[in-house]
């Protein structure tokens, strides 16, 4: 480029020397966020062409750099010449994808006070303008015209060189950075204006930030340039690496913030199904590891009896002979058909004839607890063993049912006389075949029911029915045992039916018909036959099943030319009339609600047995729909007389009155301890009614895990409720007494129960809608057994909203409990999940010390419980299974039974979730926070809220991390002397708030 006549002697005196100090002694740039250059003069070994006017102005010269790197820079000096306009104007600069510009320039600048005869015409500062164009300008004059450039600013410099210092050889070199935009044009030029200063450009280095592409949470976020305005966030969607997926509808997302730095991340990616994380990708399940789903993080080892035998397995298949049933989860072991039953034994009775058979489990229940019996019944023949077999059809009657028992007795009802039967009990679980019962793991017993007349209702024919006779002929059998049929004598017995049969008669005859005279018309009898030989064995046989015949009226022997349309008509009629009436009778009997067990004694029930009446499944009958729930109590609860309890003392007052201990004492029975419930004077009948709601309510359940009802007092001034008396209390005081003092394989043992108690009430329609610890009660013999059955859906709907001594129910109530009121048998799993919390965390209030409100906005915020100090991981995923948000998701208390009653007999070892307290232990201050301030440190934080005042107080406590202050509670803050009940206030709001995002970020909490 031109330089003019040369260099000017003083310029090379008091520029190029300092300049050559500066190069060799200039120190390196640190980096923070990543810089994108766009101009870097030092990288340049060839001329720059920088356009430079007036020519005696700007000159480029050469020079090292520290490590002996050429490099290009310009100096101007004319500092003893009036009015100077030099300008420099570097090469077009394209912007790339950048709207903040930075520029930084470093330079070198002589003091004026230290060049002779400069007074006047020296400067010491130097103007920088730049020019937005769409494409180079060219060569032109870089001073104002045309297009203006704009300014970015004077520069001067912090530190100036002298004449003595370059005797010392000392090197001053300035920095200085400026930024530009935004930019709108595809680029631009810098300009450097001289007015008479004694200068040296060493380097010029144009450039914009950017956040580094980086891969976060699983997903990989490209490199992004930050906005032009510091308050301005550039929102960027993450894509997931290889084997991972993101939410539905809710992709990772970080923020680029101006300074190039990445902000503010929301959501992540988890791996797939098959593959889990490993540092920032997701890496296969290897053979005999699987992942069932993207929630898990890790592979897990495949079950009991299960193999995968390929990488990225997302389940395991059972080996042979090996299966899981429907109901299963694929995180279930593996499991077979149960060996055969053992030791079955019957024994047969004559009056009535019954086969009764008892046995003992299989020896081998195939690795399940499900295990059921099914009956097959077969009739044989008479000829041995050889003889040919066949079911036994509908005749045979099987107590209490011949598929699906679990009891393991059963009784056959109805057999014939002088039979064989051969009867197979097969035992079954969850994933026997459909022909397991006829397969090979049975049991059976053959049995001869001896001799008798094996005879169906349809063999015996009525002859002839006449209003005083009735005639009847039947097949000649061959009994067992028996003579031939010229030796076979007949017993036929007959008597009204509805009379005793002690009032029966007999009739024998040789042959097989008989006509019995002397019958009263219009008379219903029943008739019974036996073939046997003649003598002392007739008090040992077996009579037929009993056949009815009804004889007809003297009036209707004598109409029988009658036309038949008016006797169908007459008959009608009066079926019409009697069918009314019943379904009348019924209609009433059911209004008075159709269920009840209050009056059934002893007797009753032995009389129950030996009828061997099946009881049917029973359905909750809510009270609100009886109209008198007095009259309802008494159907299903035993009216108790006053004299038979005994009052002993106070246990506290309950919702309507007193809670006492006490005693009953039933005639003939054993003095037991109760518990009495009474209600008090003057109480509304609205409480009277709910007292009685609260009887009829657990009059209705019979299961060993529900608190029994022993009866009720409805007759006097006191009303009293008696159920059995549990001497250890709620389960939640138990398990605080006795902190540390129990197993986790004994908590455990206290689930199954509880599971199996839901189980029963949700199988019934009912919902508990308040299941909670508390509620929960222990018996001197460490039995669970549920209660708290007192307060109706209304009631405990808006119980829901409110908080009472710390107790809020939004701690135990689901989301959808919470949002709409609705309750449901998926409700109370959701509660049931934070009652194995408490029991696993010895009755720990659920969510510590955070208030109802703050536990609601976490849970809607996907965040449940982690898990208690020794927990099994197991029994957690349970927890977790029970805590998800869609109702439909939840386990039923079936499957949570089953799943609970195998822990207990096959429990994993314990796994320590946290070792310490279960409180957040993560600093706060190495989380990120979206929504909330980010504060370094307590200070921070108490300035944030205005009470910077007690730093020294809280650093003395020992509260020097925010993690320690997430943890406290008010009575902690008395204790660091903080008297003023406001500030208390304040804090305590503050510590909430700070607690709430602790369990949010909290390396413990869990996310679903």
């Amino acid at each position: 480029m031109e330089t003019g006549a040369g260099p000017h002697p003083l310029r090379l005196l008091v520029c190029l020397m300092p300049l050559c100090l500066a190069l060799l002694l200039a120190p390196g740039r640190p980096g923070t966020a990543e810089e994108v250059i766009l101009l870097d003069s030092k990288a340049s070994q060839a001329e720059l062409g920088w356009t430079a006017l007036p020519s005696n102005g700007w000159e480029e010269i050469s020079g090292v750099d520290e490590h002996d790197r050429p490099i290009r820079t310009y100096q101007v000096c004319n500092v003893l010449e009036p009015n100077q306009d030099n300008w420099l104007q570097t090469g077009w600069i394209s912007r790339g994808r950048g709207q903040r510009i930075f520029v930084e320039l470093q330079f070198t600048l002589r003091d004026c006070s230290s060049i002779p005869g400069a007074a006047g015409t020296c400067k010491e500062t130097f103007n920088v303008y730049y020019l937005e164009t769409e494409a180079d300008l060219g060569r032109g004059r870089p001073r104002p015209g045309g297009s203006r450039p704009r300014k970015i600013d004077t520069i001067a410099a912090d530190e100036s060189f002298t004449q003595g210092d370059l005797g010392e050889r000392k090197m001053k070199l300035n920095t200085e950075v400026r930024e530009i935009g935004p930019l709108s044009r595809r680029g631009f030029h810098l300009a450097f204006q001289d007015v008479g200063a004694c200068v040296a450009l060493v380097s010029v280095r144009v450039y914009y930030k950017q956040c580094r592409a980086t891969v976060r949470g699983l997903a990989a976020f490209p490199a992004t340039a930050a906005e032009s305005a510091f308050s301005t966030l550039v929102e960027v969607t993450g894509t997931c690496v290889a084997h991972a997926e993101g939410e539905p509808g809710s992709p990772p997302r970080m923020h680029c913030g101006a300074d190039g730095e990445w902000l503010v991340p929301v959501g992540r990616c988890s791996c797939s199904a098959g593959f889990q994380e490993r540092g920032d990708i997701c890496e296969a399940c290897p053979p005999g590891f699987y992942k069932l789903s993207p929630r898990r993080l890790l592979c897990s080892p495949c079950p009991e009896h299960s193999r995968a035998l390929e990488n990225a397995s997302t389940f395991c298949v059972c080996q042979d002979s090996y299966a899981r049933s429907p109901t299963d989860p694929p995180s279930a072991s593996c499991t077979r058909p149960p060996s055969a039953p053992r030791d079955l034994q019957y024994s047969l009775s004559r009056s009535p004839l019954a086969l009764r058979l008892r046995w003992l489990p299989p020896a081998d229940s195939g690795g399940r607890s499900d295990v059921t019996y099914s009956l097959l019944c077969l009739r044989c023949g008479r000829e041995g063993p050889g003889g040919a077999c066949e079911p036994c059809g509908p005749r045979v009657a099987f107590v209490p049912r011949q598929a699906g028992l679990r009891e393991r007795a059963a009784t056959l009802l109805h057999l014939r006389p002088g039979a064989r039967y051969t009867v197979r009990v097969a035992a079954l679980n969850g994933v026997s075949g459909p022909a397991a019962a006829a397969g090979a793991t049975y049991a059976q017993v053959t049995v001869s029911t001896g001799p008798g007349a094996p005879w169906e209702e349809d063999e015996i024919r009525r002859d002839r029915v006449e209003p005083q006779s009735v005639s009847l002929s039947w097949r000649e059998p061959i009994p067992v045992g028996a003579p031939g049929a010229n030796g076979t004598e007949y017993e036929i017995r007959y008597y009204e039916k509805g009379q005793s049969e002690q009032t029966y008669s007999t009739v024998k005859t040789g042959a097989p018909a008989v006509t019995v005279t002397n019958l009263k018309p219009a008379t219903r009898y029943v008739f019974q036959i036996r073939a046997a030989s003649p003598g002392p064995s007739w008090e040992t046989q077996n009579f037929n099943p009993s056949i009815e015949v009804q004889t007809p009226g003297e009036a209707a022997s004598g109409s029988r030319g009658h036309s038949p349309a008016a006797v169908i008509t007459v008959v009608t009629v009066s079926a019409l009339l009697v069918l009314g009436s019943v379904m009348s009778v019924l209609a009433t009997w059911r209004r008075s609600c159709p269920y009840g067990k209050g009056g059934q004694d002893a007797h009753d029930e032995e009389e129950l047995y030996f009828h061997f009446k099946v009881p049917t499944r029973r359905t909750f009958l809510d009270p609100q729909s009886c109209g008198d729930p007095l009259q309802a109590v008494h159907l299903f609860a035993k009216e108790l007389d006053a004299k038979t309890v005994t009052l002993e003392k106070s246990l506290g007052a309950g919702r309507f009155g007193e809670l006492s201990f006490g005693r009953l004492q039933l005639p003939g029975r054993q003095e037991l301890p109760v518990a009495v419930h009474t209600l008090r004077d003057g109480c509304s009948d609205s409480q009277r009614l709910s007292f009685l709601a609260e009887a009829l309510t657990l009059g209705q359940f019979d299961h060993s895990h529900v608190v029994r009802l022993e009866g009720v007092v409805t007759r006097g001034s006191t009303l009293m409720i008696v159920t059995e008396y549990m001497s250890h209390g709620a389960l939640d005081g138990f398990l605080r007494r006795h902190e540390g003092q129990l197993a986790a394989g004994q908590l455990l043992g206290l689930l199954p129960g509880l599971a199996s108690a839901m189980k029963y009430l949700s199988e019934m329609g009912y919902v508990h809608r308040g299941l909670a610890a508390r509620r929960v009660l222990l018996s001197g013999g460490l039995i669970c057994k549920i209660s708290g059955f007192g307060r109706g859906p209304r009631d405990r709907a808006e119980a829901v909203y409110t908080t009472m001594s710390g107790r809020s129910p939004a701690l135990w109530a689901a989301p959808e409990t919470l949002q709409f009121g609705h309750f449901s048998s998926a409700s109370d799993v959701w509660s049931f999940g934070v009652v194995m919390w408490e029991v696993m965390a010895f009755g720990e209030r659920p969510y510590w010390d955070m208030s109802g409100q703050d536990v609601i906005k976490a849970v809607e915020d996907g965040f449940r419980l982690p898990p208690p100090r020794n927990c099994p991981s197991l029994l957690h995923r349970l927890m977790l299974d029970c805590w998800q948000k869609d109702p439909s998701e939840r386990p039923r208390f079936s499957q949570i039974h089953s799943i609970l009653s195998k822990m207990v007999q096959d429990p994993e070892p314990p796994k320590c979730a946290t070792t310490a307290s279960p409180r957040p232990p993560t600093p706060l201050a190495d989380r990120a926070f979206s929504t909330f301030p980010s504060f370094g440190s307590v200070g921070a934080w108490l300035e944030a809220l205005d009470l910077g005042r007690y730093k020294d107080s809280f650093t003395a406590g020992g509260y020097g991390s925010l993690e320690a202050v997430a943890a406290m509670a008010a009575q902690d803050l008395v204790s660091l002397g903080i008297s003023s009940a406001e500030h208390r206030e304040a804090l305590l709001s503050g510590i909430s708030a700070l607690r709430a995002r602790v369990l949010q970020l909290q390396g413990q909490g869990v996310q679903v």
